[in-house]
């Protein structure tokens, strides 16, 4: 068999260690709450769609490299001749349709665990269904450009994307990427001005955006795909094809982890001890969202709460001066504000589950 070239060898690396790693975390992620005896809801279809959908484009380029390509390249040198280019414009097309799908699969997925957890903050649903309409329409729109970038569409694989007939293919990359870079950094901004909104210890308000800011290095492989589609003045002769491809597959392939690390709290206890924060952002984060919607109402009869009866229970107390219930387990220490509840009312907080 023919060695590799430079750019179909970084490509195969790139897909061969993607697949399995995605399958891992969807198989995590769905295993976990089997397990549990969860409902599978739609964030985690939408989830395993995404992934599915990658799987498939790692390995129709796979394929093409080892089984299609007669010189085992995925390179953009029209020099191989017209059988080889017009193969290669067939998995790029298809390919490029394949991303904008499962792209938009993974965002939604996100949005709408999102949508879940901030359900009590009204302002918050607007921005998430406000970013997941943007979404759609960039789905729609960019899939239109890609799908007829060649008028007729068989002038794609007949003049193999020719400027002379077709919309040049760096710009249209270029357009595409950007934009999607666009919509990326909106959905990261989502949780994190949730997160630095809430009465919390500054300490956990690092670790918690931490947490959701994994997904910024999807935006990191998004820029550096752009810089290997977009090289002015000489914008054909410096297109790096396939360095473009391998960070299209990271920026994928890492958006689906990061979707499912959040959800795979309940497997950190063992190191619980070490990372205890991290641990427990899951039940934090909701606890304190439900205690902030209700940090603003008062006793509506007037009525302060009166000296309790009880004083400490297991290694919990109550702090008669700040009217707190304080939590210490000897590794992190929580205090909860505990709000009177005056004579013939009742107060209802909602809350979610997200494990």
């Amino acid at each position: 068999m023919a060695a590799l070239t430079k750019g179909a060898r970084e490509n195969f690396v790139t897909s061969a260690a993607l697949i399995p790693l995605v399958s891992l975390f969807v198989a995590l992620r769905f295993g976990l709450k089997i397990f549990r005896r969860q409902a599978i809801q739609g964030p985690d279809w939408m989830c395993l769609f995404s992934a599915t959908i990658f799987n498939v484009g790692a390995a129709l380029i796979i394929n093409f490299i080892f089984n299609v390509s007669r010189f085992h390249e995925f390179d953009l040198d029209f020099s191989l001749g017209d059988v080889e280019s017009a193969n290669r414009a067939k998995i790029i097309y298809i390919t490029e349709i394949l991303f904008g799908f499962g792209i938009t699969s993974i965002k939604l997925s996100i949005l709408w665990f999102y949508y879940k957890l901030f359900s009590i903050d009204q302002k918050l649903r607007r921005v998430i269904i406000a970013t997941t309409i943007v979404s759609i329409l960039w789905f729609i729109v960019s899939t239109l450009v890609i799908v007829l970038q060649c008028v007729p569409v068989r002038l794609y694989f007949e003049t193999f994307a020719s400027p002379e007939y077709c919309l040049s293919y760096p710009r249209v990359l270029f357009g595409y990427e950007l934009t999607n870079l666009f919509v990326d950094v909106a959905v990261l901004c989502i949780p994190t001005t949730a997160v630095w909104q809430l009465q919390l210890p500054r300490a956990k308000k690092v670790t918690f955006t931490f947490i959701f800011l994994l997904g910024g290095l999807v935006c990191i492989f998004s820029i550096l795909r752009i810089t290997a589609v977009w090289n002015p003045p000489n914008i054909y002769e410096d297109f790096n094809f396939p360095l473009s491809y391998v960070w299209s597959s990271l920026q994928w392939g890492l958006a689906i982890i990061t979707s499912c690390l959040p959800l795979l709290g309940p497997l950190l206890p063992p190191w619980s001890i070490r990372l205890p924060s991290i641990a427990s952002w899951y039940e934090s984060i909701r606890s304190r969202l439900s205690r902030n919607r209700s940090s603003g109402r008062h006793d509506p009869l007037g009525i302060t709460s009166s000296k309790r009866t009880w004083d400490m229970i297991g290694g919990n107390r109550h702090n008669e001066t700040s009217q707190a219930w304080v939590s210490d387990d000897g590794f992190t220490r929580s205090q909860y504000a505990l709000l009177p509840i005056p004579s013939r009312a009742i107060l209802v907080d909602r809350e979610n589950e997200i494990v």
